[in-house]
């Protein structure tokens, strides 16, 4: 049996768990369920380690999350490439970017296509592969036998709901209450959002049915730049197409389309009501800290808090992180999307703490007009750029690890408990020197206090 290529798609905009998931910190990039020891990308990425069935993974990703995304799949495996969309165009892009790339790079017959934000149980996309792929000659989605009339997930009606592959009859988008209950009691099946892909079919589809797509993607594919570990795509060639998924572009315009049905525990994680479901406790710490949950019933709490008290309520969920905090009823949660996308709530919905860089991350304690106070993380064997500000100096106060720290023209070492002064105009660099991470307290004090005050001299990530 030929290999096939997995094409992970690692979109994301980190709305719909606010505020555990944001901007940022997109939820693929979190250890969900609660405690587990690989974010869902990774078990997505873990999910293709049977190296018999699949060639290395393609990843087609954002530009916001590359170093982030990097970082989490260097632990577990090579990559057959990773590529960067400068604009994200939905999974009817991403798909076909994929999928063209999977033709020149291995001229692969067939991919499977998967999100990377979902979640399943003991993952093995192998075990998805039908037994004749040999004789499969158009494209497979994947349903999952619903367990309740849900209103978050799109639906499938197929030929025969008691066969293992029947022929998919229509797609329905994400119902309202009404018709999820006609959806359940007709025994429609929920779309997986995980395709299996005739490579060289799906190429003919696009020419049929959206050539201009199809010429277009053909040369954003044959102009990519490598960029360290990047594959960058042309932002010009990406504004020209649309924003359309691939259900819509492809999957509800062809004929005989195939689903397999499959037989296991699947979440896609899309509102707090599905992933607190998946906890056995209501109660969930995300730190050990002083935690009461007094005569309440059905309420989920995630905090990360000190002394969080929860008393006398009933149905709801309660999200405390960070500085913020989500309280809902459960039966309406699932609205943090909506109320976050109006624009009188951009500076709540914008707002972040915690920043993630190619060299490690910091996330800013306070912050005030003239100053502000924020932990520096440093990867081993990373620095930050060598730079300089107009109108700041910064302190800097190494609490673990070991620094190499550049100062103009000197250098120096800075050891747990050592600092240093960084007067404004004067060339600095700090640099990860030890086994692991390296973290300072750094108190900015100046008139401009934002990342628009950073004048990179030389900078190992080419930003």
């Amino acid at each position: 049996m030929k290999k096939i290529t997995p094409i992970i798609l690692s979109g994301g905009i980190g709305t719909r768990l606010w505020p555990l998931s944001t901007k940022n910190l997109p939820k693929q990039f979190l250890k969900l369920p609660f405690g587990s020891k690989l974010n869902l990308f990774q078990q997505t990425v873990h999910g293709f380690k049977n190296k018999k069935k699949f060639n290395l993974p393609i990843i087609v990703c954002g530009d916001e999350h590359k170093f982030l995304l990097l970082d989490s799949v260097k632990k577990l495996t090579k990559l057959s490439g990773l590529i960067v969309e400068k604009v994200q165009r939905n999974t009817g892009i991403s798909v076909l970017l994929g999928v063209l790339y999977a033709l020149k790079k291995n001229n692969s017959e067939f991919s499977l296509v998967a999100p990377s934000d979902h979640y399943i149980k003991d993952r093995d996309y192998s075990k998805l592969i039908p037994n004749n792929i040999d004789n499969i000659q158009n494209h497979m989605i994947y349903g999952i036998k619903p367990s309740f009339p849900a209103t978050d997930y799109g639906y499938i009606k197929v030929s025969n709901v008691d066969k293992k592959i029947s022929n998919v009859l229509s797609f329905h988008e994400k119902p309202n209450l009404n018709d999820a209950k006609r959806f359940f009691k007709k025994k429609l099946f929920w779309n997986s959002g995980i395709f299996f892909i005739n490579n060289a079919k799906l190429v003919e589809h696009y020419k049929k049915i959206h050539p201009k797509i199809l010429e277009i993607a053909k040369k954003i594919i044959c102009n990519l730049k490598s960029d360290l570990d990047f594959l960058q795509t042309s932002e010009i060639l990406l504004k020209k197409l649309p924003n359309i998924s691939f259900d819509h572009a492809i999957l509800e315009k062809v004929k005989n389309l195939s689903m397999l049905k499959l037989n296991l525990i699947w979440k896609d994680l899309g509102t707090w009501q599905s992933l607190t479901n998946l906890s056995t406790n209501n109660k969930v710490y995300l730190e050990d800290d002083s935690f009461i949950y007094n005569n309440s019933i059905n309420t989920s709490v995630i905090s990360d808090r000190r002394n969080t008290i929860v008393n006398d309520i009933s149905d709801a969920i309660v999200v405390s992180y960070k500085e913020s905090l989500y309280i809902s009823s459960k039966k309406n949660s699932n609205k943090i999307k909506e109320i976050l996308s109006e624009k009188k709530h951009k500076s709540i919905s914008e707002y972040q703490s915690l920043f993630y860089k190619p060299w490690g991350h910091y996330e800013v304690f306070s912050r005030s007009k003239n100053y502000l106070l924020k932990k520096i993380s440093i990867k081993p064997n990373c620095r930050l750029s060598l730079q300089k500000h107009q109108f700041r100096s910064e302190h800097w106060v190494v609490v673990k690890g070991k620094a190499k720290v550049t100062m103009g023209s000197n250098q120096k070492i800075l050891k747990e408990n050592q600092s240093t002064f960084i007067p404004i105009g004067l060339k600095h660099c700090i640099e990860n020197i030890g086994k692991d991470y390296l973290e300072i307290i750094e108190v900015q004090m100046g008139s401009i206090l934002s990342e628009d005050d950073i004048i990179r001299l030389d900078d190992p990530y080419k930003r």
